[in-house]
């Protein structure tokens, strides 16, 4: 079963990363192992959408920068996951650290679900029991 987690949450834990994901992307855009043409990708979608005068939402306050933010954290995403993993221990990410803390979570997502379904069965015993008058 395919655990999807929330949206939000995803948004927060993606900002409270920028203070190690964006040095990181410094790093690697200077490092001459990574990809081209994953750095010019990551450019010209990242500064491209920042200058292009269209948003996806309009620029009321506050909200109006939202949709600059999901997309510079996507690309931030997107740049970094494509980056060899050889490079990326070598400054101190460890994606296997964050995938096996991934897991765990939506293990703990899994087990949550789990109760109320427990909780069901003993109400429909319980129902049952009423209906034969026990």
């Amino acid at each position: 079963m395919t655990m999807r987690s929330n949206p939000l949450s995803k948004g927060i834990r993606a900002v409270w990363n920028m203070k190690k994901s964006l040095p990181l992307t410094v790093n690697l855009m200077r490092d001459a192992r990574v990809d081209r043409l994953n750095k010019l990708i990551f450019l010209f979608v990242t500064i491209g959408y920042l200058l292009f005068p269209y948003d996806f939402i309009f620029d009321f306050p506050i909200f109006g920068q939202l949709d600059d933010l999901a997309i510079l954290l996507y690309m931030l995403n997107w740049f970094i996951s494509r980056a060899p993993e050889a490079v990326l221990k070598e400054y101190g990410w460890d994606a296997e650290k964050a995938e096996k803390q991934k897991r765990k979570k939506e293990k703990k997502t899994v087990q949550k679900k789990a109760v109320p379904a427990k909780a069901d069965g003993r109400l429909k015993s319980r129902l049952r029991l009423k209906r034969t008058g026990s």
